[in-house]
């Protein structure tokens, strides 16, 4: 019995005619380019055709399928592959790999994915409610229409400070009832928001260690130090007191002020201070969920005299805050008090104190703000020579020294005659030493 033989391979120099006339015949066929080893025109039984291209590579067969429109550029492109695998390339290898590759960047987070899981994991397991919301705002507002789409490993130093320069014209922006942060701190407040999330990133395995491309120089906000003085003080005292006795502050707000002038508290720490958390046996002030923890602050003689006649004057039946909104003491529909009393609200604070600077004349530009009371009086605190740091830092409410460093600023007159009197030791010195025939260094003595 023969053997049948096998079919004679179609070969053909390809052309536009025989890619035209070539049809279906129930078969699965290859028409092969006599002009390029390995480069064909594959014709399914369905009718579809493909150029295609079929190579050896360590004794393995591997065809490669060619998308063109014409044989002649299919035929380039061919050649293209033939000279890959001439010179030790392997085309179906490369293709598999670009392909893993591009898999595996569509699994890659983008910037924004990363920064929205950082909110949802991490600011709003870890942060107050008011911080973390701050966060999210960034986030959604400064950083994700910039450098949202970015693919995280992606992002770059150079993405981070283009961003911003950026940020540093655009337009500021605040919450309902709240002032606009300055241009420049609002830029650097969303570049820190970034760079911690990046250092998240990092920890979660998102980014390699040490990779934070969010620290980058920040832009000083030039902001002129504003500090208080007892002057200024002594007269919103009194601008506090007239507005009360005029009926243009109400009691909680003017309680409220005078409380932050004599604790050096938070604003949202007074506002929230309850009276089940005025330790008058113990003189303390508690709070047990500050912007810093659990938090305990002596009560001064004149927090002490503020809280008894607040108690007196001031508290309501039925209502825990030591500084209640107005609402707290009106009646339901039904004449019963509300069930749900509310403290004052900071920006309520907020205002009233700009109508006591008003009043006695104090300015602060867009430096104003309930904040400068607390520089005032951890400045205070802290240029108190007779006080050790860590009780100074107890009184303030600081659990860093870093921090507190940054509130302990220095008045322009102790600083002016700081200078006088270095200067006077330096002059002192040189005179000494040139009426003794000596040279000494202008230092020595200072």
């Amino acid at each position: 019995m023969s053997t049948p033989k096998k079919p004679t391979p179609d070969k053909r120099r390809l052309t536009r005619a025989v890619y035209d006339a070539a049809h279906a015949d129930g078969t699965d066929y290859v028409i092969w380019d006599t002009t390029v080893p390995g480069f064909g025109l594959r014709v399914r039984p369905s009718g579809s055709k493909s150029f295609t291209y079929v190579y050896r590579q360590h004794g393995k067969l591997k065809r490669v399928t060619i998308k063109a429109t014409t044989p002649d550029e299919a035929r380039d492109r061919a050649k293209a592959l033939m000279a890959e695998v001439a010179g030790g390339g392997d085309p179906v290898e490369a293709k598999q790999d670009a392909r893993a590759e591009a898999d595996r960047r569509r699994a890659v987070p983008t910037v924004g994915d990363v920064l929205d899981s950082f909110v949802e994991n991490h600011a709003k397991v870890h942060l107050k409610p008011k911080s973390w919301g701050e966060y999210a705002r960034c986030v959604e507002r400064l950083l994700k229409p910039h450098i949202g789409s970015l693919k995280i490993d992606a992002l770059e130093t150079k993405d981070v400070s283009a961003m911003y320069q950026q940020l540093l014209k655009q337009p500021r922006r605040a919450k309902k009832g709240a002032k606009p942060a300055p241009a420049t701190t609002q830029a650097s407040g969303a570049i820190r928001v970034l760079s911690s999330a990046m250092s998240w990133a990092e920890e979660a395995g998102l980014r390699p260690p040490g990779s934070n491309p969010a620290r980058i120089r920040l832009k000083s906000s030039r902001r002129r130090q504003r500090l208080f003085s007892d002057q200024e003080v002594s007269r919103m005292a009194d601008a506090a007191e007239a507005l009360a006795s005029e009926g243009k502050l109400i009691p909680p707000v003017v309680l409220g002020i005078k409380l932050l002038f004599a604790t050096g508290c938070r604003a949202g720490e007074i506002c929230a201070l309850r009276w089940e958390d005025v330790d008058f046996e113990h003189g303390l002030l508690r709070w047990s969920d500050s912007k810093t923890g659990y938090l305990e602050k002596p009560m001064t003689d004149e927090a002490r005299q503020l809280l008894t006649d607040g108690e007196r004057e001031q508290r309501i039946v039925g209502v825990p805050w030591v500084c209640p909104s107005p609402l707290s003491s009106a009646k339901a529909t039904n004449g019963q008090t509300r069930t749900q009393p509310k403290h004052i609200r900071v920006e309520t604070l907020e205002a009233g104190f700009e109508r006591v600077m008003s009043r006695a004349a104090v300015t602060a530009g867009e430096n104003a703000s309930l904040h400068l009371i607390r520089h005032w009086f951890a400045t205070k605190t802290y240029t108190d020579k007779s006080i050790p740091l860590p009780v100074q830092m107890a009184i303030v409410g600081h659990t860093s020294v870093a921090t507190a460093m940054r509130y302990a600023h220095v008045a322009r007159e102790e600083l002016v005659q700081a200078a006088r009197e270095a200067a006077a030791r330096r002059g002192e010195a040189v005179a000494a030493a040139g009426k003794r025939g000596q040279v000494v260094k202008i230092g020595e003595g200072a």
